[in-house]
């Protein structure tokens, strides 16, 4: 039997121990990489940076606008990550009636940048 699966509470927010917070249409996660996320290289693996960066868009949309789903999503590697604090910042770049603009940043505990994402989300309504 599957659990529901609730917001910030989910199977893999809790395996790369996210934890989140929100500002004004901002949703920030804050997490520690950890030698088990990394690639073979030794730094944190895309598919990781890119699953974080998806949360943090994903929940910004669920908490200010209502529930949606990505419908494409671009993320560009800026700098390597190893074992440190990062901060995930998402925020709206365009918010239309079902579909809506965001952009995510990555931040290295130094305050570099590792890597930005945008995404356009389609919100959710009752007949989808």
């Amino acid at each position: 039997m599957l659990e529901r699966m609730d917001f910030e509470e989910f199977f893999l927010v809790k395996f790369f121990g996210l934890t989140f917070s929100y500002g004004e249409e901002t949703c920030i996660i804050n997490l520690e990489s950890d030698e088990y996320m990394f690639n073979p290289q030794g730094s944190l693996h895309g598919g990781v940076i890119s699953f974080i960066m998806d949360v943090s868009m994903g929940h910004l949309c669920k908490k200010f606008i209502g529930t949606a789903v990505t419908l494409e999503m671009k993320t560009q590697f800026v700098r390597p990550v190893s074992k440190e604090k990062l901060r995930c910042e998402a925020s709206f770049i365009k918010k239309g009636k079902e579909i809506i603009m965001v952009e995510s940043r990555l931040i290295k505990e130094n305050g570099k940048l590792a890597a930005i994402g945008t995404a356009t989300w389609k919100l959710l309504n009752k007949n989808d």
